[in-house]
């Protein structure tokens, strides 16, 4: 019995230093405080952070309200789904005027996802007005959101026409209010909750903030379900059918607001992981929680653990708190327009009704002061010369994400307090930027912009500024040849025709003049490219400590003679002495200063225009190191190798740092080895390695065309079914052309591959000397499969029997042959060692003959359907998920029994019925079920649903001792009971007296103390 109590001691004696009960204040240590004043809120903000203008506090949002009519309190109690429903419908009823009740869509169990919007003209979107939202009761049994929805709604209804704030607000924006995302966990829950998990999840036992699509799949909860649920999948559709500017998610369970991103790089705890919005996310956040009455303060609060839990200023990163994959706020973000936060109501999910009257009473204020902020910023309409309104135009801020103008040409762009730069772009349109000063506490200043069309008379500029990059660099001509090159390259990239890398920013002087001087001194740019008439040629005019090291003028001559070609008549322009002296005038002492001579007449303007844009891109990678190393693709990391222009940065390793940037890719590094991730996370995985220099841009340009948003629909189901593992080099890869006749030699390469991502089940391996497919069918029996797919999509290979290559060895001059392993083993791997690769199916294709131009351009383009139809083939099969590992799948009794990795497993199959049979690690049969594969339902997914047997004897373990406790515990108070006289009226007077708890009792009346304390 004592180490019972001994263990409630300590816990007591925790609680006892301070109060952590809902009510209850929050106070900080020293510690606490110190940390409060190194926050990012006082990063950002400093002493503003005390400013009520900034950030109004409870007591100064009571004035600016104003006095109004409140709830009735005989409303103030907890709403069922029919309840709530009757209210809504009511509401809508009272007030035609400023309500409209809509629907976005069905629970599982069929429940109605209730939106009440609230405006002065509610059925339809006012130009320029902003629509914001509300929602409630993700988790079915946090419910303080849901009840807190309803009462707002009262009491904007109630006052429109009385209370000028509240009326003000209904007439500036449309309000959508959605008490309840999941009403059907709603019905599970019960009052008084205040840590359990009843009725959390939806009626599938799906958690609804870790269901939604996460840019880290791998590190999504087996709470998080698979595909999106019916709730989320109705309301994707809802977040991307409306403009939505701003958004709060109410939550229970702690107390603080919670900003993006929920989910880290690392899938860790406690990594506090940054968006683009950073301080205006850190804003938003402190103006909800400084509306409070409390949870702004820095401290302890009563919280999800039995300790309470401990934010500074009331505010925290989501993966700084803990990690989330799936949820709500990080999507939205980055899917649309809309900025989120998640609120934590309190520590009582489900409260009973007598506390939500006081709940009410401390976010009333929090949501209007939040609400106000979505009539913030910078608003306005975008339009063409002719007045037309033009949509999904691009609004850019030098720190923050994009937003996109609406069909009407409306945008609206939320900002901290300052000046900002702001860009608005379109395809076909001149850019157009503007300087605009956010005040704090002021309403959104609205700028119209009007954009011209490019190559129009009225656009032609001294000066152009294009892309918003890091890295400056400016071209600039002093002749009218290298003039019209510039002018050119400023059309091509307003038009869309040639891409700038969007690390960059160029600034573009087509005619370099004294009076631009000035204008490009302050621009400061990295490098400056000089573009003249002339021979084609380069000339360095830097001092040799501005030079990148990774800058080769031999390679850049030769590249430039392949892409324009060799003017033998023109002069040598750039080594004349007064373009030296031209060049010197600018006074540009850091930056490397670049000659390039086009040619001495306007042919082929828009490839030199195209030509010089590309050089622009690889002068940003070599100025800052990139890692286009010793092993990279030589002829095509220049211009003219059978790539267009604009192309060439997405062939090369140049490609990575943008496919990083656009998140389309993880990297993961073993040794001298990089490896490139892309797609859903879902098995099947497949290997896509070059092993030859030749091959390389072929990957890299497949890596930027799967990532590109023009065409990635074009691959969405291969990336959406499966993970495509990238390893576009190789160390010491291999320069010189030649037929295989074994692939064993790749044996430690690809089990360093299987070492770095375990799940991988497949190879395809691009090479040359030949024209022709080589499959090994080791574990799974689908090389053939896919080899047949690969070959029958090649213009090529399809037609012949043979390969068309006249080298080679005499005993592969098949199309399409199986291969092995252990083929030629004894010659390459004499130690008889296991390698992982052994279980590893493959296909080999080898795509270009060995007496070819070794120019590599047009391989992709050649092998771009064959590879997808490979990779089609790849995902037909079935997906077990949900089990656990050390079992196994096998189907038909013709596959060998797989075993499951992380409890995933893809079989591959062909269309038909199949029958699936899983086994636990034991060997026991676990289930058994059919699956039919066809041209419409190529992948099927079947969750197995296994619980960790070592999950369910913890559980068992810790419910036995928590009953042994009690029981202990009950009997020790029975015990000092007993010999007060309890039990036989001994110490009663008219009734139970109060047992002592002052020092003086004895030491079991302490011990009934600690007790009664829990």
């Amino acid at each position: 019995m004592r180490p019972c109590f001994g263990l409630f001691l300590v816990v007591i004696s925790t609680w006892a230093q301070q109060d952590l009960s809902w009510k209850a204040d929050i106070f900080a240590s020293d510690r606490e405080n110190e940390m409060a004043e190194q926050d990012a809120l006082t990063r950002y903000f400093g002493d503003d952070k005390r400013n009520a203008t900034f950030f109004p506090t409870w007591d100064s949002m009571k004035q600016k309200v104003g006095e109004f009519e409140n709830v009735n309190s005989s409303k103030v109690k907890n709403h069922n789904y029919n309840e709530m429903t009757a209210w809504l419908k009511a509401t809508r009823l009272n007030y035609p005027n400023i309500t409209h009740l809509y629907s976005v869509g069905k629970s599982v169990e069929g429940r109605e996802l209730w939106v009440l919007i609230v405006s002065d003209n509610p059925k339809e979107h006012e130009i320029l007005e902003p629509e914001l939202k509300i929602v409630g009761n993700m988790h079915g049994n946090e419910v303080v959101g849901r009840e807190a929805i309803l009462y707002l709604i009262e009491i904007l209804c109630l006052n429109y026409g009385k209370n000028r704030y509240l009326t003000d607000l209904v007439n500036n924006a449309r309000l959508h209010l959605m008490p309840s995302m999941n009403p059907d966990g709603y019905e599970k829950g019960f009052p008084g909750d205040r840590i359990s998990a009843m009725g959390r999840s939806n009626a599938n036992d799906v958690d609804l903030n870790r269901n939604f699509p996460t840019k880290f799949p791998e590190h999504r909860e087996q709470s998080g379900g698979g595909d999106p649920e019916k709730e989320n999948v109705a309301v994707m559709t809802w977040l991307q059918s409306y403009p939505f500017v701003l958004s709060t998610n109410l939550h229970g369970g702690s107390l603080v607001a919670n900003y993006p991103y929920d989910d880290s790089l690392t899938g860790q705890d406690g990594i506090y992981t940054a968006s683009a919005d950073d301080k205006l996310f850190v804003e938003l956040s402190y103006r909800y929680a400084r509306a409070h009455t409390k949870m702004w303060k820095t401290g302890r609060r009563c919280g999800l653990s039995a300790d309470g839990d401990n934010f500074i200023n009331g505010i925290t990163n989501g993966a700084g708190w803990y990690h989330l994959a799936g949820g709500m706020q990080d999507w939205q973000y980055e899917n649309t327009n809309c900025l989120e936060i998640t609120v934590e109501m309190g520590c009582f999910k489900f409260p009973t009704d007598d506390m939500l009257s006081k709940l009410w009473e401390e976010h009333q204020y929090s949501m209007l002061s939040f609400l106000e902020m979505g009539l913030s910023g910078v608003r306005g309409l975008v339009t063409d010369r002719l007045n037309n309104t033009v949509a999904n135009a691009t609004i850019s801020v030098e720190t923050g994400k994009d937003v996109v103008s609406t069909q009407s040409g409306e945008f609206w762009r939320l900002l901290p307090p300052g000046d900002h730069q702001v860009t608005v772009s379109a395809r076909g349109l001149e850019s157009d930027t503007f300087t605009v000063t956010v005040v704090a506490g002021q309403a959104a200043q609205r700028h119209d912009i009007t954009l011209l069309a490019c190559g129009d008379n009225e656009t032609k500029s001294d000066l152009y500024i294009r892309g918003r990059g890091k890295n400056l660099i400016a071209v600039i001509s002093f002749d009218q040849i290298g003039s019209k090159v510039v002018d050119e390259l400023a059309r091509l990239t307003c038009t869309g025709d040639f891409v700038i890398d969007k690390d960059v920013s160029l600034m573009l002087i087509p005619n370099m003049t004294d009076a631009l001087k000035g204008r490009l001194s302050d621009f400061a740019p990295s490098a400056v490219l000089i573009v003249s008439e002339g021979i084609v040629e380069t000339v360095t005019f830097s001092v040799s400590e501005n030079e990148p090291r990774l800058f080769d003028k031999a390679k850049m001559d030769e590249s430039l003679l392949k892409a324009l070609g060799n003017a033998i008549q023109c002069e040598r322009k750039l080594l004349e002495s007064k373009t030296a002296l031209k060049v010197d005038d600018l006074q540009l002492k850091k930056a490397f200063e670049l000659g390039i001579s086009v040619g001495c007449d306007l042919s082929d303007l828009e490839k030199k225009a195209a030509t010089v844009g590309t050089i622009a891109d690889m002068i940003k990678n070599e100025l800052i190191k990139d890692s286009v190393s010793e092993f990279s693709v030589v002829p095509s990391a220049h211009p003219g190798d059978h790539f267009t222009p604009d192309q060439l940065i997405h062939v090369t390793s140049a490609a990575v740092a943008e496919l990083t940037r656009k998140e389309c890719v993880q990297e993961i590094s073993r040794g001298a080895n990089k490896f490139y991730l892309m797609g859903s996370g879902k098995p099947p995985y497949t290997l896509i390695a070059a092993v030859e220099k030749r091959t390389e841009a072929m990957a890299y340009e497949m890596m930027s065309t799967y990532c590109n948003p023009d065409t990635k629909s074009e691959f969405s189901q291969v990336l959406d079914q499966s993970t495509l593992v990238f390893m576009p080099e190789i160390p010491h890869t291999q320069l010189n052309c030649h037929d295989y006749d074994t692939i064993s030699p790749f044996k430690m390469l690809f089990d360093e591959a299987i070492s770095a991502v375990p799940q991988l089940d497949f190879v395809i391996i691009l090479a040359t000397g030949g024209m022709k497919v080589r499959y090994i069918n080791e574990t799974l029996g689908v090389g053939g499969h896919v080899a047949d797919a690969y070959r029958n999509s090649h213009d090529l290979m399809k037609s012949t029997e043979t390969e068309g290559c006249a080298k080679g060895f005499p005993t592969e001059k098949e199309a399409i042959k199986a291969f092995s392993w252990s083929d030629n083993a004894s010659r390459v791997d004499k130690t008889g060692a296991e390698h992982a690769t052994d279980s590893l199916d493959a296909l080999l294709v080898q795509i270009g003959c060995c007496y070819e131009n070794m120019a590599s351009g047009h391989l992709y383009a050649e092998n771009q359907n064959s590879l997808r139809a490979a990779l089609l083939q790849r995902i037909r099969g079935v997906r077990i998920v949900g089990g656990a590992d050390g079992m196994s799948v096998s189907v038909d009794r013709q596959h060998k029994s797989l075993p499951l990795l992380a409890g995933r497993r893809f079989v591959p199959l062909p269309n038909g019925e199949h029958l699936v049979r899983v086994k636990t690690a034991g060997g026991q049969m676990h289930s058994q079920f059919a699956v039919v594969i066809s041209d419409r339902s190529p992948t099927v997914e079947k969750f197995i649903g296994v619980q960790s047997s070592n999950m369910v004897i913890i559980t068992i373990a810790s419910i036995l001792m928590i009953i042994a406790c009690t029981f202990m515990c009950r009997q020790r108070v029975t015990s000092v009971l007993n010999r007060r006289g309890f039990f036989n009226g001994i110490g009663s007077k008219q009734g139970f007296e109060r047992i002592p708890l002052y020092k003086s009792d004895d030491e079991d009346e302490d011990e009934v103390f600690d007790l009664q304390k829990l």
